[in-house]
Protein backbone atom coordinates (compact mmCIF):
# COMPACT_ATOMS: atom_id res chain seq x y z
CA UNK A 1 0.00 0.00 0.00
CA UNK A 2 1.41 3.21 -0.76
CA UNK A 3 2.07 5.71 1.76
CA UNK A 4 -0.70 7.62 3.32
CA UNK A 5 0.58 10.71 4.09
CA UNK A 6 2.21 13.85 2.14
CA UNK A 7 5.27 12.88 -0.28
CA UNK A 8 6.75 15.89 1.69
CA UNK A 9 6.29 13.66 5.22
CA UNK A 10 8.82 11.03 7.03
CA UNK A 11 10.24 9.11 5.56
CA UNK A 12 10.59 11.54 2.44
CA UNK A 13 10.89 14.52 4.44
CA UNK A 14 12.16 14.48 8.07
CA UNK A 15 13.77 18.19 8.16
CA UNK A 16 17.02 17.82 9.30
CA UNK A 17 18.66 17.20 5.71
CA UNK A 18 18.23 13.64 6.10
CA UNK A 19 14.90 12.54 3.90
CA UNK A 20 15.02 11.82 0.12
CA UNK A 21 13.60 14.84 -0.89
CA UNK A 22 16.04 16.81 1.30
CA UNK A 23 18.85 15.20 -0.16
CA UNK A 24 20.86 17.07 -3.21
CA UNK A 25 19.99 14.00 -5.52
CA UNK A 26 17.13 10.99 -4.79
CA UNK A 27 17.15 7.52 -7.09
CA UNK A 28 13.60 7.03 -8.18
CA UNK A 29 11.75 5.10 -10.35
CA UNK A 30 7.53 4.82 -11.02
CA UNK A 31 5.08 2.78 -11.98
CA UNK A 32 2.81 3.34 -14.49
CA UNK A 33 -1.22 1.29 -14.52
CA UNK A 34 -3.52 1.63 -17.49
CA UNK A 35 -6.42 0.65 -16.58
CA UNK A 36 -7.68 -1.19 -20.58
CA UNK A 37 -9.83 -4.10 -20.72
CA UNK A 38 -6.68 -5.78 -20.11
CA UNK A 39 -5.01 -3.80 -17.47
CA UNK A 40 -1.28 -3.07 -18.08
CA UNK A 41 1.16 -2.71 -15.39
CA UNK A 42 4.84 -1.29 -16.54
CA UNK A 43 7.87 0.46 -14.98
CA UNK A 44 10.84 2.15 -15.98
CA UNK A 45 12.95 0.74 -13.59
CA UNK A 46 15.44 -1.71 -14.58
CA UNK A 47 13.59 -4.85 -12.82
CA UNK A 48 10.32 -6.15 -12.34
CA UNK A 49 8.48 -4.75 -9.26
CA UNK A 50 5.41 -6.53 -7.41
CA UNK A 51 3.50 -4.04 -5.71
CA UNK A 52 0.04 -4.45 -4.52
CA UNK A 53 -1.46 -1.00 -5.73
CA UNK A 54 -5.03 0.20 -3.88
CA UNK A 55 -5.87 1.47 -7.48
CA UNK A 56 -5.32 -1.09 -10.03
CA UNK A 57 -8.41 -2.89 -11.02
CA UNK A 58 -6.51 -6.33 -10.73
CA UNK A 59 -7.00 -7.02 -6.76
CA UNK A 60 -3.66 -8.48 -4.59
CA UNK A 61 -0.19 -8.35 -5.84
CA UNK A 62 0.51 -7.29 -9.83
CA UNK A 63 3.81 -6.92 -11.35
CA UNK A 64 4.92 -4.17 -13.01
CA UNK A 65 7.37 -4.88 -15.91
CA UNK A 66 10.72 -3.59 -16.86
CA UNK A 67 10.97 -4.53 -20.55
CA UNK A 68 11.09 -0.76 -21.59
CA UNK A 69 7.50 -0.12 -22.70
CA UNK A 70 7.54 2.55 -20.76
CA UNK A 71 9.46 5.29 -22.73
CA UNK A 72 8.48 7.99 -19.90
CA UNK A 73 5.71 10.74 -19.53
CA UNK A 74 5.53 15.02 -19.57
CA UNK A 75 5.88 17.20 -16.51
CA UNK A 76 3.53 17.17 -13.53
CA UNK A 77 1.91 20.55 -13.02
CA UNK A 78 0.07 20.92 -9.51
CA UNK A 79 -1.87 24.37 -8.59
CA UNK A 80 -4.34 25.65 -6.57
CA UNK A 81 -7.13 26.35 -9.14
CA UNK A 82 -9.73 23.73 -10.06
CA UNK A 83 -8.49 23.39 -14.08
CA UNK A 84 -7.31 20.29 -16.25
CA UNK A 85 -3.86 19.37 -15.88
CA UNK A 86 -2.86 17.05 -18.33
CA UNK A 87 0.27 15.24 -19.24
CA UNK A 88 1.85 12.81 -22.00
CA UNK A 89 2.28 9.28 -21.53
CA UNK A 90 4.73 7.64 -24.07
CA UNK A 91 4.83 3.87 -24.32
CA UNK A 92 6.51 1.30 -27.06
CA UNK A 93 4.72 0.10 -29.65
CA UNK A 94 7.03 -2.84 -30.06
CA UNK A 95 4.35 -4.55 -28.57
CA UNK A 96 1.90 -5.44 -31.69
CA UNK A 97 -0.67 -6.38 -29.09
CA UNK A 98 -0.42 -3.29 -27.47
CA UNK A 99 -1.01 -1.28 -30.26
CA UNK A 100 -4.08 -3.55 -31.20
CA UNK A 101 -5.93 -3.44 -27.92
CA UNK A 102 -5.06 0.66 -27.88
CA UNK A 103 -6.05 1.13 -31.38
CA UNK A 104 -8.85 -1.57 -31.72
CA UNK A 105 -10.17 -1.05 -27.89
CA UNK A 106 -11.83 1.43 -26.23
CA UNK A 107 -9.14 3.30 -24.14
CA UNK A 108 -10.82 6.70 -24.34
CA UNK A 109 -11.55 7.74 -20.48
CA UNK A 110 -9.80 5.30 -19.48
CA UNK A 111 -7.79 5.90 -16.01
CA UNK A 112 -4.01 5.91 -15.52
CA UNK A 113 -2.25 6.16 -12.35
CA UNK A 114 1.37 6.83 -12.18
CA UNK A 115 3.26 6.53 -9.23
CA UNK A 116 6.99 7.67 -7.97
CA UNK A 117 9.05 5.48 -5.32
CA UNK A 118 12.27 6.57 -3.30
CA UNK A 119 14.76 4.08 -3.10
CA UNK A 120 16.48 3.65 0.20
CA UNK A 121 20.07 3.84 0.89
CA UNK A 122 20.25 0.52 -0.09
CA UNK A 123 18.42 0.91 -3.53
CA UNK A 124 15.55 -0.72 -2.36
CA UNK A 125 11.87 -1.26 -3.41
CA UNK A 126 9.79 -0.16 -0.17
CA UNK A 127 6.22 0.94 -0.58
CA UNK A 128 6.28 3.23 2.47
CA UNK A 129 8.07 5.57 0.04
CA UNK A 130 5.77 5.34 -3.34
CA UNK A 131 2.90 7.90 -3.59
CA UNK A 132 0.70 9.07 -6.28
CA UNK A 133 2.21 10.90 -8.69
CA UNK A 134 -0.83 11.62 -10.99
CA UNK A 135 -4.02 10.24 -11.20
CA UNK A 136 -6.22 10.95 -14.51
CA UNK A 137 -7.46 9.32 -17.53
CA UNK A 138 -7.46 9.21 -21.93
CA UNK A 139 -8.64 12.03 -23.57
CA UNK A 140 -6.94 10.86 -26.71
CA UNK A 141 -3.86 8.91 -27.86
CA UNK A 142 -1.92 8.65 -31.53
CA UNK A 143 1.03 6.37 -32.60
CA UNK A 144 3.96 7.12 -34.30
CA UNK A 145 5.72 4.25 -36.73
CA UNK A 146 8.89 4.44 -37.78
CA UNK A 147 11.64 2.10 -39.26
CA UNK A 148 13.60 1.30 -36.17
CA UNK A 149 11.06 2.19 -33.22
CA UNK A 150 7.20 2.55 -32.33
CA UNK A 151 5.80 5.15 -30.20
CA UNK A 152 2.45 5.17 -28.48
CA UNK A 153 1.77 9.01 -27.11
CA UNK A 154 -1.53 9.26 -24.69
CA UNK A 155 -2.47 12.20 -23.68
CA UNK A 156 -3.88 11.87 -19.68
CA UNK A 157 -6.23 14.34 -18.14
CA UNK A 158 -6.52 14.98 -14.88
CA UNK A 159 -10.26 14.20 -13.27
CA UNK A 160 -11.33 18.17 -13.28
CA UNK A 161 -11.62 17.39 -16.80
CA UNK A 162 -15.55 16.94 -16.16
CA UNK A 163 -15.65 20.47 -15.12
CA UNK A 164 -15.13 21.46 -19.08
CA UNK A 165 -16.79 18.89 -20.70
CA UNK A 166 -19.15 20.00 -23.37
CA UNK A 167 -22.39 19.89 -23.00
CA UNK A 168 -24.71 17.88 -25.24
CA UNK A 169 -24.57 14.37 -26.96
CA UNK A 170 -21.64 13.31 -29.80
CA UNK A 171 -23.31 11.86 -33.20
CA UNK A 172 -20.57 9.19 -33.02
CA UNK A 173 -20.43 5.31 -31.97
CA UNK A 174 -18.04 6.01 -29.44
CA UNK A 175 -20.23 8.75 -27.52
CA UNK A 176 -23.55 6.32 -28.16
CA UNK A 177 -22.12 2.88 -27.05
CA UNK A 178 -20.74 4.09 -23.56
CA UNK A 179 -23.90 7.10 -23.08
CA UNK A 180 -25.74 5.73 -19.73
CA UNK A 181 -29.19 5.04 -20.44
CA UNK A 182 -31.98 6.89 -17.96
CA UNK A 183 -31.98 6.30 -14.62
CA UNK A 184 -29.87 3.08 -15.66
CA UNK A 185 -26.17 1.73 -15.49
CA UNK A 186 -26.84 0.51 -18.83
CA UNK A 187 -25.49 1.73 -21.64
CA UNK A 188 -26.10 1.89 -25.48
CA UNK A 189 -23.13 -0.31 -26.43
CA UNK A 190 -25.09 -1.90 -29.17
CA UNK A 191 -26.94 0.48 -30.09
CA UNK A 192 -25.94 1.39 -34.24
CA UNK A 193 -28.00 4.25 -34.78
CA UNK A 194 -25.02 6.60 -34.99
CA UNK A 195 -22.83 4.54 -37.51
CA UNK A 196 -23.68 6.52 -40.45
CA UNK A 197 -23.84 9.84 -38.53
CA UNK A 198 -20.53 11.45 -40.38
CA UNK A 199 -23.05 11.57 -43.58
CA UNK A 200 -25.68 13.76 -42.18
CA UNK A 201 -24.51 17.67 -43.24
CA UNK A 202 -27.10 19.62 -40.98
CA UNK A 203 -27.63 18.87 -37.07
CA UNK A 204 -29.63 16.11 -35.88
CA UNK A 205 -32.40 16.52 -34.09
CA UNK A 206 -33.02 14.58 -30.86
CA UNK A 207 -36.46 14.63 -28.74
CA UNK A 208 -39.77 16.34 -29.08
CA UNK A 209 -40.33 18.98 -31.04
Amino acid sequence: MAYAGSRFQTPLYVGDGTGQVEKDSARVFHLLELHFSTPLYLTDNFYNIDYDSVTAPDTGTNTYNAAGQLLGFGSVSETTQIKVNSISVSISGVDTGDISDIVHGDVFNKRVVIYRTFLDDNNAFQTNRTFVMFDGNIRNFSATEGAEESTISLNVASHWSNFEATKGRRTNKSSQAFTKQYNSTNTFVNDTGFDFSSTQVRDIRWGAE
